[in-house]
């Protein structure tokens, strides 16, 4: 399916340009070697420098031929977290920014390293990507290495031709170097990613699977001392087994000036973060750490930190209007940022006693190649001193970072858009702002980013929201949003005052404890309808999520039904109408002769059981552990079913056509 076309190699040597062109049948030439070699599943393609001279890389491209008619469509990986990711048609394009917002918005994503030409079936892909093919296999190939430069893969269809491009611009490289090491194979989707990440060679997380609060989607800027006692308060009082309690941005002076706490924090952030863990939670604070907005003291007094482009001005990364608008970069390899940013971590991590750190807008470190680094190089050595400064006994969730720099570096990292408080932005997706805060973006890359879950780090998806006020989704919409997060997220944070949710509210944040393991998850997508199949234990699950703006029909296969959030039985067979935007969520019923149908308790409708068995005609039942409220349990039993009892206890009976229906509510504390 995929073979070497050739291999382009610009560089500078003692100030001389030279160009090499290496193919199957001249796979080494002067410093330069091409080695192919089997790899797991699959095989495995190193281009190797080696040579005792120092050279300047400009460009290294491998071209491959590749036949797209195996394929309808290409899976796209954005370039950091919040960069749409997601499958595209083959004959799809990526649109460029448009001219006018170009200022404002290139730092953000990949505009700055890869020139979008809007053309039909060029589609590019950061650090991995791949193309579902028959039999439910995809063809992946993989970068295993971006330490040093990023990958760029641009799927051109019409031409049959894959462009593998290193992002070498700055790299000066001697010794024995790997220009590029690449990983293709066809297997399932689980089997690829595990093969690739096998071959990756990253340490499985340490970090555990967490609901959490964060002050960010509700407060944003205002957040203060009052409010986050309040809101812990609500935690402790509810006796909620969250695990991670954070602050983010709002506490300090300006962003910079992370020492410098203002006058809402009147105790300071050693108080806050004390009394978080008095509650029983990690305390987790937001930082930029590699940032600085024009009025601080740290852009004021030290402009020598802010990292310059190649005309001497000050790189820009963005603009925020909940700050004083421009905001900066530092420099990492100015000696006196180093300290400075080992200060801060020693501060908050150590004297204030903050475990986990949320570090964000981390991109901005490598917007310029410098120090014989590439774009890449600099983000490794940025995410080296961060977690050196920070300490491996804390935690790091990162966010807005590179995400081949945050595989392997981050404990839990941001793979979506941020959530925004409306469905989407119009006049920013018509910019073609593929990071832009978005709803519909942060669910899209949720469901497209499933697969790093656990291998490279775990996966943040961003808040869930279901309050009903200073929000504008609609109550679908947040299901939606809740329901994603909950498949294929393991850091679930919300923001809402949970003080002021109803009852039906409460009771449905209230179901999401405990969070429970998902697995077997298959993905099947068509115009924008996300059909997932997945397990909870030995219990199986149909999830239907619509992101198009088009209502959709979906005709459910043999079985029987029980809808997790309207608490009903569906019959075999009925087509369900997915209005846009809208999801839910199906626990696919036991065929057998005793089974499980639903349950009232936990989101997931039937998790709460854990295991059902006979013991003479009383059947007993295990519940889950963790659980926030007694289950309502529905069993399928046999017609002729002469017992009466669950866990000894006299159930109430509904008679259907081929079977009946026990059903009894029981004491999560007895646990058998």
């Amino acid at each position: 399916m995929l073979t070497i076309n050739r291999v382009l190699i610009v560089y500078d040597i003692e100030g001389i340009k030279k160009d090499v062109v290496l193919t199957s049948e001249r796979p080494h030439f002067d410093f330069f070697k091409l080695v192919e070699e089997d790899a797991l599943s699959g095989k495995r393609m190193k281009l190797i420098f080696q040579s005792d001279k120092s050279i300047l890389l400009d460009k290294v491209e491998l071209i491959y031929s590749l036949d797209y008619n195996a394929t309808k469509s290409v899976f796209a990986n954005g370039f950091q977290s919040w960069s749409e990711s997601k499958l595209y048609k083959k004959t799809d394009k990526i649109k460029p920014l448009r001219k006018l917002t170009q200022s404002i918005m290139k730092p953000y994503g990949d505009y700055t390293y890869y020139d979008y030409t809007g053309k039909e079936g060029v589609i590019h892909s950061w650090t991995y990507t791949y193309l579902p093919i028959a039999n439910k296999k995809i063809f992946f190939i993989g970068s295993l290495d971006e330490k040093n430069a990023f990958t760029n893969f641009v799927h051109h269809t019409s031409s049959d031709e894959l462009h593998v491009i290193k992002d070498v611009q700055g790299w000066q490289v001697s010794g024995e170097q790997h220009l590029a090491d690449l990983f293709f194979t066809e297997n399932s989707e689980r089997g690829a990613f595990q093969h690739y990440f096998m071959l990756c060679g990253y340490d499985e997380p340490s970090a555990e699977p967490a609901i959490g609060w964060t002050s960010w989607y509700h407060y944003y800027t205002k957040i203060s001392e009052k409010i986050a006692l309040e809101n812990l308060e609500n935690y402790k009082k509810d006796s909620l087994p969250i695990k991670i309690f954070q602050i983010d941005d709002g506490y300090q002076t300006r962003v910079g000036d992370w020492l410098s706490v203002n006058e809402k924090f009147p105790s300071g952030m050693k108080f806050m973060a004390d009394e978080i863990k008095k509650a029983g939670f990690q305390a987790g604070i937001w930082l930029a750490p590699l940032a600085a907005e024009k009025k601080s003291q740290l852009f004021q007094e030290h402009p020598d930190w802010i990292l310059k482009n190649s005309d001497g001005s000050f790189c820009k990364i963005g603009i925020n209007p909940l700050w004083s608008m421009a905001f900066y970069a530092l420099d990492i390899y100015h000696e006196e940022v180093r300290t400075y940013i080992k200060k801060v971590f020693q501060t908050v991590c150590r004297d204030w006693g903050f475990d986990l750190v949320k570090l964000d807008f981390l991109y901005g470190a490598c917007l310029v190649p410098r120090n014989g680094r590439s774009r890449a190089g600099v983000m490794s050595d940025a995410m080296q001193l961060l977690r050196e400064a920070v300490g491996n006994d804390k935690l790091i969730l990162g966010c807005g970072v590179p995400l081949g720099s945050g595989m392997g570096t981050t404990d839990y990292c941001r793979i979506g858009a941020d959530v925004h408080l409306t469905w989407d932005i119009k006049s920013l997706k018509w910019c073609n702002n593929r990071e832009r805060a978005s709803t519909l973006l942060a669910v899209t890359n949720t469901i497209n980013r499933r697969q790093l879950n656990g291998y490279a780090f775990i996966n943040d998806p961003d808040v869930l929201m279901l309050r009903k006020k200073k929000q504008f989704l609609n109550q679908k919409e947040q299901y939606t949003l809740l329901l994603a997060n909950l498949i294929f997220g393991d850091l679930i944070f919300t923001s809402d005052n949970i003080a002021d949710y109803d009852e039906p509210t409460r009771k449905l944040y209230f179901s999401i404890f405990p969070l429970v393991k998902r697995k077997e998850i298959i993905v099947e997508h068509a115009n924008g309808l996300y059909k997932i199949f997945f397990q909870v234990d030995d219990r199986r699950y149909l999830a239907l999520i619509n992101l198009s703006e088009k209502d959709r029909l979906y005709k459910l296969p043999t079985g029987i039904y029980f809808d997790s959030h309207l608490q009903e039985i569906i019959s075999n067979e009925q087509t369900l109408l997915i209005k846009k935007h809208e999801s839910t969520l199906m626990h696919c019923c036991s065929t057998g002769p005793f089974g499980v149908i639903g349950s009232k308790g936990h989101f997931f409708a039937g998790s709460e059981i854990t295991k059902i068995s006979l013991q003479g005609t009383d059947i007993k039942v295990k519940i889950r552990q963790g659980l926030l409220s007694d289950p309502t349990i529905y069993l399928k039993i046999p017609k002729d079913y002469t017992g009466t009892t669950i866990n000894g206890k006299p159930f109430q009976l509904v008679k259907k056509k081929d079977f009946s229906i026990a059903y009894i509510q029981l004491n999560r504390e007895e646990i058998e």
